[in-house]
C-alpha cells in the first residue's frame, strides 16, 4: 500500500513537473520581447550581442525558446539593426535573419576626405541631395543629440563648441538599408566606429598625452581636439604607414620652436573644396592668401579645426611618434619621401629630388 503510495506521488512529482515545463514553455514562446534601440553588429559577433541588449529575465526565456525550438539562425553579418518595441520570439528571430537581406548599398568614406568629399559622393551616387550631409553634419541639434549619446563628443564640447560633427565620422565601408534615411544611418555608423577604433582604445593615452610630451621635451600642451587637428593634418600628408610616426614627430618638432607648419594640403578646407581639386597647380594659386585661416604657409600652429577624418592608423601614428631631428620633408614624384633637419637639408633634397 505504501509503495503504491509512493508510486502514485512519484508520478504526480513528474506529471507537475512535466506541466511545469510545458508551462514555462508556453510563457517562454507567448511573452513577448521588448527591445527599443539599435544594435551594431560588428564582424564576428555573435547572437550573445543581441541577449545582452535584453533584461536578463527575457536573456532566459530568449535562449530557452531558442533551443527548444531549435530556431536557425543565419550566419550574423555587420548590420545596423533597429528595434522599435514588441517582437514575438519567432518575429524576434526572424528580424534577426531577415534585416540584412533588405535592400543595401555599401557606401565608402575614404581616409583622407573631408565632409565635402562625402556630400560629392553621396550627391553622386543618388544616396543624398546636393547639400543633405553638410547640414546633417552641422545641425546644432544633431550635435547636442549625439554629445549626449558618445563621450568623445562630450569631452570635445567641453574643449570647443563643436560646429561639425564632420572630425568624428570615421571612414570606413558601411552597409546602408536604402528603405531608411541613408545619411543618418551613415553618421550614426560613423560615430560608433570613432568610439569603437579611436576613442576607446586611446582616451587613456589621450588623457596623458600633454604629459608625456613635457617629459620628451616637448613645450607643446594639445587637448583632444588639437590631436584629432594635427591627425588630420598627417592623414592628408602621408598615406604611407610606416612614415606617419616620423612625421607626426616633424610637425611635432615644429610646434615647440612656434615654426609654421606649411603642410600645403590644409589651405584647401578653409576654401571648402573637395580634395579632389586641391591639385599642386590649385595650391599654388591660394598659397599666398593670408585671409585664409586653414593655410599654414601664412599662419603660425595648428588649423583652427581638423581637416578631415582621421584613420585608427595615423592617430595610432601621433600617439606613438617616433622621435626625430627632422623639421622638413618633402616627396618626389614617386612619392618616396626625404626627411631634413635644416633647411640648407631641405633644399638640397629639394635640388636631388624634385622636378628631375
Amino acid at each position: 500500500m505504501m509503495r503504491a503510495q509512493k508510486k502514485k506521488r512519484g508520478v504526480l512529482k513528474r506529471v507537475l513537473f512535466f506541466v511545469l515545463v510545458v508551462g514555462l514553455l508556453i510563457f517562454s514562446a507567448m511573452k513577448p520581447v521588448f527591445l527599443m534601440k539599435e544594435v551594431v553588429v560588428k564582424k564576428w559577433d555573435t547572437m550573445s550581442r543581441f541577449y545582452q541588449e535584453l533584461p536578463w529575465f527575457d536573456q532566459i526565456f530568449v535562449k530557452a525558446y531558442q533551443k527548444v525550438s531549435w530556431v536557425t539562425m543565419k550566419s550574423l553579418q555587420p548590420w545596423l539593426y533597429q528595434f522599435s518595441g514588441l517582437y514575438s520570439k519567432v518575429a524576434f528571430f526572424n528580424a534577426i535573419n531577415q534585416w540584412p537581406q533588405k535592400s543595401y548599398q555599401r557606401f565608402t568614406v575614404l581616409e583622407w576626405w573631408s565632409i565635402y568629399d562625402v556630400q560629392k559622393s553621396l550627391s553622386d551616387k543618388k544616396f543624398a541631395d546636393t547639400d543633405e550631409y553638410l547640414k546633417f553634419v552641422t545641425d546644432e541639434k544633431i550635435i547636442q543629440k549625439y554629445s549626449d549619446r558618445f563621450e568623445f563628443l562630450a569631452l570635445a564640447s567641453a574643449e570647443k563648441k563643436l560646429s561639425s560633427l564632420e572630425w568624428f565620422l570615421y571612414p570606413d565601408t558601411y552597409n546602408i538599408d536604402v528603405s531608411q534615411d541613408f545619411v543618418d544611418q551613415l553618421v550614426y555608423l560613423q560615430l560608433s566606429s570613432f568610439d569603437t577604433k579611436i576613442w576607446q582604445p586611446f582616451s587613456s593615452q589621450i588623457n596623458y598625452f600633454s604629459r608625456y610630451l613635457q617629459e620628451r621635451g616637448y613645450t607643446v600642451d594639445l587637448d583632444f581636439y588639437q590631436l584629432l587637428t594635427l591627425a588630420s593634418v598627417i592623414e592628408k600628408e602621408e598615406r604611407n604607414k610606416t612614415n606617419k610616426p616620423v612625421i607626426a614627430s616633424v610637425f611635432l618638432n615644429r610646434l615647440k620652436q612656434n615654426m609654421r607648419l606649411d603642410a600645403d594640403i590644409t589651405l584647401c578646407y578653409g576654401l571648402q573644396k573637395p580634395y579632389e581639386v586641391c591639385t599642386p597647380a590649385f595650391i599654388a594659386e591660394w598659397i599666398y592668401d593670408e585671409k585664409n585661416p586653414y593655410n599654414t604657409r601664412q599662419q603660425s600652429g595648428l588649423p583652427p579645426t581638423p581637416i578631415s577624418s582621421v584613420s585608427e592608423q595615423t592617430f595610432s601614428a601621433l600617439m606613438n611618434f617616433e622621435s626625430s631631428d627632422y623639421f622638413y620633408y618633402l616627396h618626389d614624384s614617386k612619392w618616396q619621401i626625404y626627411f631634413g633637419k635644416t633647411y640648407e637639408d631641405h633644399n638640397l633634397n629639394k635640388s636631388k629630388y624634385l622636378n628631375n
